[in-house]
């Protein structure tokens, strides 16, 4: 069977766990090979360059969950050891010894996981180990030819139309766009979860303008209780803090064996009831809060929890002619709909991970419109692809909570790349 190519939109962990995962499956004699596409750099999400991150906060997944665990043998002994020496979060340290005693210093200090910018530079180092170099550029169009996907992108250094043929199936990654549920104005004092990190200089100016005017954060997750946490950190004291969330609580994450083993137990994960497992995503992974945040805001007198869904962020009318619009946020919950005056907005609602279908065919896109996403996602395939017939693959593990929570995390990034790269091998080796 001649060469399998896998296409990887965007270079971030998942990105690098599958080119590591094929380079060591070259090693071993079979041909499989990934090329990725990313617009901007290497692990962008994780800089603070662009977004979604400052870089100074620390991954809340332990280091140990690298990019090869849970380093099960879907691909044999070989696979496994190649992977532990040559791709593990150890080996990344330990090659980091000629200017620095990184491993034993990360012992010494209770293997804490790193931060958003130390994460990075792990993917880099994975990316290198892996010799593959991720072609920069915006990707325009995925388009089907013959049994096979061309990827179109706008090369970063020439800005030419650059495509790249013969891929037997793409992967799309990252978390997408933000959502921007509750309608909004336009304003430079409405922020999303995204922009928010881009944006510090302006927000610590606005801070110091707004005064006792209340900072409003919308979202019960992960990105929700980070900004918030950064605004404790900086000092915010005096300002009241209003978190919007339709629970009016955080759910903690701890590490305990029964919470962490679901996440690569199939044959447990499986037997659950799908109402059950549905509860545990949303419960421990996609609205969680790590321990060490929690405790952080534990201790934030200025904050409150409001109950409740915010129905529109919006202007009100001007103390005087020529002031600037004063914010108001709606929200709505059990007891009706409330107006709550802020100074400062963050939408942190999430993030749209079908972001991805403006790329493919009009045919992929008329099967992802919005009544079917349910059920694609419901019925995603073992190898994580969506059920879209007459189509070579398309895989989105950022979707994929039906086969188990961890794919669209960093929870078992290695258990994802042998899902994913498993049918692939299975053509190579046939």
């Amino acid at each position: 069977m001649p060469q399998q190519n896998i296409a990887v939109v965007g270079a971030g962990p998942k990105a690098a766990a599958l080119a590591a995962k094929a380079y060591c499956l070259q090693q071993e004699g079979h041909e499989v090979a990934v090329n990725v596409f990313e617009r901007s750099e290497i692990g962008a999400n994780w800089s603070g360059n662009h977004g979604y991150t400052d870089g100074l906060q620390r991954l809340c997944t332990p280091a140990e969950r690298d990019l090869g665990f849970p380093y099960g043998t879907t691909f044999g002994t070989g696979v496994v050891e190649l992977m532990q020496s040559r791709f593990s979060w150890s080996a990344f340290l330990v090659a980091q010894a000629k200017n620095s005693d990184r491993y034993s210093e990360w012992v010494n200090r209770g293997r804490r996981p790193p931060s958003h910018g130390d994460f990075k530079n792990y993917l880099r180092f994975a990316f290198e180990q892996a010799l593959v170099e991720p072609a920069l550029g915006r990707v325009t169009k995925v388009l089907e030819d013959g049994g096979t996907w061309t990827i179109r992108q706008i090369d970063a250094a020439t800005k030419d139309i650059v495509e790249w043929p013969g891929f037997h199936g793409v992967v799309f990654t990252g978390p997408g766009p933000a959502s921007k549920k509750p309608p909004q104005v336009k304003d430079s004092r409405v922020l999303s979860g995204v922009d928010f990190w881009s944006h510090l200089a302006r927000v610590r100016k606005l801070l110091a303008k707004i005064k006792d005017k209340p900072i409003v954060i919308v979202g019960g997750g992960g990105t929700a209780a980070a900004i918030t946490a950064w605004f404790v950190r900086e000092g915010v004291r005096s300002q009241p803090i209003n978190l919007i969330n339709s629970q009016a609580m955080l759910f903690t994450r701890t590490t305990n064996f029964f919470e962490n083993s679901l996440f690569d137990d199939e044959e447990t994960w499986f037997a659950l009831d799908p109402r059950i497992r549905n509860e545990f995503t949303k419960r421990l992974n996609r609205g969680v809060v790590w321990e060490t945040i929690s405790s952080l805001l534990a201790d934030a007198e200025n904050l409150t929890l409001l109950p409740g869904t915010a129905t529109d962020i919006r202007h009100t009318a001007p103390p005087t002619p020529r002031a600037l619009p004063d914010l108001e946020v709606e929200y709505a919950n059990h007891k009706g709909t409330h107006p709550l005056p802020a100074g400062l907005v963050i939408d942190a609602t999430g993030f749209d991970p079908w972001a991805f279908e403006v790329l493919t065919p009009p045919d992929v896109r008329a099967a992802l419109i919005q009544p079917r996403r349910e059920t694609l996602a419901n019925d995603i395939r073992d190898d994580l692809s969506l059920p879209i017939p007459g189509f070579p693959r398309i895989h989105t593990p950022g979707l994929a909570d039906a086969q188990g929570p961890g794919y669209g995390s960093l929870m078992v990034l290695g258990a994802m790349a042998d899902k994913i790269l498993s049918p692939y091998y299975d053509a190579a080796t046939s």
